[in-house]
């Protein structure tokens, strides 16, 4: 409380690979880019991977567009995905999805799937957009998509009739699944 200390960090099964704390300044490179300070700090730590082509999924304070694009564009053309916010962060009008307020056109949206790609920027040519309606709607930026398919996830749950867990099918999108169990 009040004295903690914060930063960005590159971390992978468990381990942190690099790091880059608030209080330090951003890299200049990137902020005479236009880019922010957030931006900047973790475009330059994803310059410190020692290879190319990395996959990286990143929490919805840092997707945008510009930054995947950046990202690609950098040293290590890494190819980033990740939960992005629907306003502002280079997700097309055409995948947002909005939140009915009554119940039962919730319930009729839930598995309505809707994705682009960007055509427009000669030099990013995998950036995919895409939204799922689960319980709301979800919506993502991505360059490691390969491909936009459901697959099937089996999950116990509790059944109160029987009062035991038993084993439910569900349905996600496969780069959601990658996502998920990639951060």
């Amino acid at each position: 409380e009040g004295g903690g200390f914060q930063g960005d960090a590159i971390c992978c099964d468990g381990y942190t690979y690099s790091f880059f704390m608030r209080k330090m300044p951003a890299a200049k490179t990137y902020l005479h880019m236009g880019l922010s300070p957030l931006h900047a700090r973790c475009l330059f730590l994803l310059d410190q991977l020692k290879e190319k082509h990395h996959v990286c999924g990143v929490d919805n304070l840092y997707t945008s567009a510009r930054f995947f694009r950046e990202a690609f564009l950098g040293k290590n053309q890494v190819h980033c995905h990740g939960v992005a916010r629907k306003s502002g962060r280079g997700v097309p009008k055409c995948v947002i999805q909005e939140e009915p307020k009554r119940k039962t056109l919730q319930d009729q949206m839930r598995g309505t799937t809707k994705a682009a790609i960007l055509s427009d920027d000669p030099d990013i040519k995998d950036l995919v957009a895409f939204s799922v309606y689960d319980t709301k709607p979800v919506h993502f930026l991505s360059m490691a998509c390969t491909g936009l398919k459901w697959i099937e996830k089996r999950k116990k749950v509790f059944e109160r009739e029987s009062s035991t867990n038993v084993s439910m099918v569900l349905l996600r999108p496969e780069v959601t699944d990658l996502y998920n169990n990639g951060m």
